[in-house]
């Protein structure tokens, strides 16, 4: 398979919406929508039977009547229809159909022959299939939306989504609007019938606006080719996976999510470790890993300095990274005098954590911008975090001069810190314990691009599979027998 089987579901020129309705929580209304939503600059036909116009836009009582050419045919129809239909897509020449109707493998016994059905039927015609069982897909590079994803959150980023769950990620993009991320591509895969992760993960790879791709799997088809795709992929840009059902119960749900049997877990983290595929803990923390990893800089070390705000957090922070294998080491006796020479007082440790907040000095602006500007420019850290700023409160009528004050020295102080990890090529995260609803000053950097984290095991996390994606990186890592047969069995069990 190459690109250009895929290119209809990402580039088309023109869509057709089989099922396309004005009709309030319909599938139909949702795709023309979000299709709408953005300056498409190809071609969108409504397929009713009964309207003249859909959104305004002038449809046809089915796809035939279309009288140009169709890339891709979006089915938003009762499951009993697809056949039909698919038929009449091949008929007009159609060359991908996304299948947004279920009721197939995932509900219904039987449902596994029927999409066979459905594929070689398709396959007759050269068109592929995406789904069914799914909400659709997006490329924001393309100013294309076929999905149900909430137009309104959507956020153009080097970051793709190949993904066999849909709606968990649209609450994942929701949620990540308000601390500026996002992907450019999202691909629901669903049941998988005929195209599937891996073919897109490896599409991925060649796409040049793509820095980065997030995951959510249940089971792989092919287990020898996801992990052999992985690892080209993984050569060239970071493949971070949420692998779901993880437990029998998760395994039971999966059944009945996407029709998929859930191998075991120990061996998909085994053939991911072969493959320098980023295994990520938790679903939440799919975007904002993915994220780190698509535009900060490698981290090249273990070594991670704290300057912080309190001497609790210096401590909380540093069980947190070194619970993920991070090193929280003592500063140089050298580095110590030059913080100290610059104005530290003795009642600040500055062994690392650095404690800002004992020093009485967090109006300092200049000062402590140059803090860390020392400690990155000594070459003792391979990653610096700055966490405590960010004061409590939002504007408001009546919001004291003072509080106002102080959000705008904290403002400065992230700003600073922030550029210094374009400045010095060093991983450098901001945490607060305020959020953008909490915080005027988190709420109006997060809105200039700059990224808090209001979770240490988050900053944990994400800077433990930074390290170890880049220390594998480059590196001839073969896979072994042992991690392909693995992962064959595992999903041969799927």
């Amino acid at each position: 398979m190459n690109d250009q089987d895929l290119k209809p579901f990402l580039y088309p020129r023109s869509v057709a919406v089989i099922g396309a309705t004005e009709r309030p929580g319909s599938w139909g209304s949702f795709i023309i929508e979000g299709l709408r939503a953005f300056p498409f600059a190809g071609s969108i036909y409504p397929v009713n039977h009964q309207a003249e116009r859909v959104f305004g836009i002038p449809a046809f009582r089915s796809v035939s009547d279309i009288p140009g050419p169709v890339d891709l045919a979006v089915l938003t129809i009762p499951e009993n229809q697809v056949e039909k239909t698919l038929k009449e897509c091949g008929e007009k020449g159609v060359q991908g159909v996304v299948i947004i109707s279920a009721g197939f493998g995932e509900a219904v016994e039987g449902g596994k022959e029927r999409e066979k059905g459905l594929v070689a039927l398709a396959h007759t015609y050269g068109m592929r299939l995406m789904g069914p069982n799914v909400s659709g897909v997006f490329n924001l590079f393309a100013d294309f939306n076929a999905s149900a994803a909430p137009i309104g959150h959507l956020i153009k980023t080097p970051v793709a989504a190949v993904c066999q769950g849909g709606y968990a990620i649209y609450d994942l993009l929701a949620h990540g609007y308000y601390r500026k991320m996002g992907v450019g591509i999202f691909i629901h895969t669903g049941n998988e019938a005929d195209l599937t992760t891996t073919d897109f993960l490896a599409m991925m790879g060649d796409l040049p606006e793509v820095q980065a791709v997030v995951m959510y799997i249940e089971a792989v088809k092919d287990g020898r080719r996801f992990l052999e795709t992985a690892r080209k992929v993984a050569e060239a840009k970071p493949v971070v996976v949420y692998k779901a059902g993880k437990t029998p119960g998760a395994s039971r749900a999966a059944a009945s999510h996407t029709g998929a049997l859930a191998g075991s877990f120990k061996v998909y983290e085994g053939a991911f470790d072969q493959a320098n595929v980023v295994s990520c803990p938790t679903m939440e923390l799919l975007l904002p890993l993915g994220q780190a990893l698509a535009e900060r800089p490698p981290l090249k070390g273990r070594r991670v300095v704290i300057l912080t705000m309190g001497g609790s957090w210096g401590v909380a922070l540093s069980d947190a990274l070194e619970s993920e294998g991070l090193r929280v080491p003592n500063l140089s006796p050298g580095l110590q005098k030059r913080l100290r020479d610059m104005g530290m007082p003795v009642r600040a440790s500055v062994k690392n954590p650095v404690d800002i907040g004992a020093s009485g000095l967090f109006l300092a602006e200049d000062l402590l911008t140059e803090l860390g500007r020392e400690i990155l420019r000594s070459g003792e850290a391979d990653a610096l975090i700055l966490h405590g700023f960010g004061r409590p409160g939002m504007d408001a009528e009546g919001t004291p001069p003072t509080l106002r004050f102080y959000q705008e020295i904290n403002k400065n102080i992230i700003r600073a810190y922030a550029a210094m990890e374009k400045e010095f090529q060093i991983p450098v995260l901001i945490g607060s314990a305020y959020g953008p609803s909490e915080s005027q000053a988190v709420f109006d950097l997060t809105r200039e691009g700059i990224r808090i984290y209001q979770r240490l095991d988050e900053t944990a996390q994400i800077l433990s599979r930074m390290f170890r994606y880049w220390e594998r990186r480059g590196k001839d890592r073969p896979l072994s027998e042992q991690a392909a047969l693995g992962a064959e069995r595992s999903s041969a069990r799927g």
